[in-house]
């Protein structure tokens, strides 16, 4: 997939991993605001403060920052059809990363006006970006499952948008709106929508590349989509019991059409990445089984906040983090590839035992999240968070890793004088 033609649509190195580096960051940001929030995000219901600013760190400094590094990265090469400007990528991380800051910031201060010049901000660096998708999604030639997905996530990061702006008008400007029904949206649009089908999407090609082993039928992929966006809808219009129940089959139909595919692989061993994937596909099910157990009133009192745990650090940050210990090693190789100095190995620039620290640290604070909000415990909460920012460190570490070794790489020997 990533021979002489695909790496001739790849971005130059400096800007997915701009990305990847600003989703790390983000990442350590995140978790030490949730530690520093101590346990009040145990009755965490809206509103600004240090848990609003630890969610959206997570939520758009590093899952909304890797998606668009990796789908700008990788789309290009399903498409078959090369970003359409460098400088733009460019100049969309240079918006959206400070963006993130400062909306972050906003609310960490209870500043409704920083807040919102930071989502000013963030709205042009995404929409720079779905300009570049939508180039590209228009002249696609290839992986039409991929491209479909792509069009499903184009369609809800710009809705996702206007219910942002609408919720950020709310806090500057006192703007009247259907607050829960409005943040609910938002909420169905950003999780399950933007990052959701473009996770989907990327999962149909990106995992059995890595694995080694064949995509799932083109016929299932498409169920799946149609159930997922259906889903979507009927959540965003309020009908959220349906949605959750027709989300939980459209789930369930893609994590059995992977496993089926993974189960076919001829790279046997999958490494500690697919462990983590497999977790994400675990709580991408239980948050929506919980999903449907609040809106059908079944759920007992602190289940929306376990709903949220499962949702964004159980499914999308965990799915993020295994994928991306597989793509970093991957990519770099890719960049660092030479005729004058070969194709580094990809385990060369995989640091194993980084990665399965990172893994268990990442896998033992989302548990103490979880039994800190089933159980009401700050000091659980505190312990899950200083969990998270160690875990967090170690990926960080492990990024700063690959880029020390490809650019090492890249550096000639010194010249050697020739025998007398």
């Amino acid at each position: 997939m990533f021979g002489s033609l695909a790496r001739g649509r790849l971005l130059p190195m400096s800007v997915p991993f701009r990305y990847f580096g600003g989703a790390a960051a983000f990442q350590l940001c995140a978790w030490a605001a949730l530690l520093a929030a101590s346990g009040d995000w145990l009755s965490f219901s809206g509103g600004l403060g240090l848990p609003f600013a630890a969610l959206h760190l997570v939520t758009l400094g590093v899952l909304g920052m890797a998606a668009m590094g990796a789908s700008l990265q990788l789309l290009p090469v399903a498409t078959r059809q090369p970003v359409v400007s460098v400088a733009a990528a460019k100049l969309a991380w240079w918006l959206y990363a400070p963006g993130v800051a400062v909306l972050a910031s906003g609310a960490a201060l209870y500043a409704p006006r920083v807040l919102a010049s930071g989502a000013m901000l963030v709205v042009a660096g995404f929409a720079i970006y779905a300009v570049l998708l939508f180039r590209n999604l228009a002249g696609a030639r290839g992986m039409k499952v991929v491209v479909s997905h792509a069009w499903g996530a184009l369609a809800c990061l710009a809705a996702l948008a206007a219910t942002g702006m609408a919720l950020v008008a709310r806090y500057e400007h006192g703007l009247e709106l259907d607050y829960p029904a409005v943040r609910g949206a938002h909420l169905a649009l950003a999780a399950y929508g933007f990052m959701g089908l473009l996770a989907l999407g990327l999962s149909n090609f990106l995992l059995p590349m890595l694995a080694l082993s064949p995509p799932p039928p083109a016929r299932v992929a498409y169920a799946v989509l149609a159930g997922a966006v259906a889903a979507i809808v009927l959540a965003v219009i309020g009908f959220a019991s349906i949605a959750s129940i027709l989300g939980f089959a459209a789930a369930g139909a893609h994590v059995i059409s992977l496993e089926r595919s993974l189960g076919r692989r001829l790279r046997k061993p999958l490494g500690p990445g697919f462990v983590l994937v497999r977790v994400s596909w675990a709580c991408l099910l239980a948050s929506l089984a919980c999903a449907a157990a609040i809106a059908l009133g079944a759920a007992p009192e602190r289940a929306p906040l376990l709903f949220g745990l499962l949702l964004v650090p159980g499914w999308l940050l965990t799915f993020l983090l295994g994928v991306l210990q597989r793509i970093l090693p991957f990519l770099g190789s890719v960049h660092a590839s030479s005729s004058a100095r070969g194709t580094p190995l990809i385990s060369a620039l995989t640091p194993s035992r980084v990665l399965a620290a990172h893994g268990v640290a990442h896998l033992a604070a989302l548990a103490l999240l979880l039994a800190a909000a089933a159980l009401g415990s700050a000091e659980l909460a505190r312990a899950g968070a200083a969990l998270g920012l160690t875990a967090a460190a170690l990926f960080a570490a492990f990024y700063v890793f690959v880029l020390v070794k490809v650019r090492h790489h890249g550096i000639e020997p010194p010249h050697q004088p020739a025998p007398a």
